[in-house]
């Protein structure tokens, strides 16, 4: 019951945040961004009525989830993309952040794909839940370089640098979650901790919008 109210909460909260952009300007300047929070909010409505009439345990929610998850996550690497290009992109040729962003998904489509082959025929069914989590590791990896250029040089883009920090509290407790899961991994409480995870960014994203002076 708590994890389905955070979880409603925090759909009622990607939502918000999105008007915050709105109201404020900077739907259109943080794009895929906006594309994120909104993409998020509409899975967790189609998840939620997927378990509500077949259940948690049913392939019908296992294959939603998943086939799901992967485009939203594909978005967030794209959303991580658009703000190395609102920092960097008067010291870089916007082509070349570009390109480094399309070769980096590219290997990690063709890794993800690799791993996924040797399950045979549900090699489909296996590749999204692989491209998901290499997503996320490329992911944490490109903010963790945003966040050290940011310390080096004074970005003009103060928005983009208080989302970097927003994405580096997300991602730096990912990597934790995801490394003490592997270490001990019958810890059943763990696994609680994704839906308050989940939680962090459109909070934190709020919180980066109307604390800005």
């Amino acid at each position: 019951m708590i994890d389905l109210t955070l979880w409603l909460l925090t759909t009622l909260v990607e939502g918000f945040v999105v008007y915050l952009f709105l109201i404020r300007g900077l739907f259109r300047r943080f794009l895929f961004l906006n594309f994120y929070l909104l993409f998020s909010a509409t899975a967790n409505i189609g998840r939620y009525a997927v378990l509500y009439y077949f259940g948690f345990t049913s392939p019908e929610y296992f294959h939603f989830y998943y086939f799901s998850e992967a485009p939203l996550k594909i978005t967030l690497f794209i959303s991580v993309c658009e703000l190395s290009l609102r920092l960097v992109g008067d010291q870089l040729p916007r082509w070349r952040v570009a390109l480094w962003g399309a070769g980096a998904f590219l290997a990690i489509a063709l890794f993800s794909l690799s791993d996924a082959s040797s399950w045979g025929y549900r090699v489909a069914a296996r590749f999204f839940p692989e491209l998901s989590q290499h997503i996320l590791f490329a992911c944490s990896l490109g903010i963790v370089l945003l966040w050290v250029w940011k310390l080096r040089n004074d970005s003009e883009d103060r928005f983009a640098a208080r989302f970097v920090n927003v994405l580096g509290v997300y991602f730096s407790l990912f990597v934790l979650i995801y490394g003490a899961h592997r270490l001990v991994p019958h810890a059943s409480g763990l696994g609680n901790l994704y839906p308050m995870l989940d939680a962090w960014l459109p909070l934190g994203c709020g919180f980066a919008l109307v604390s800005h002076q």
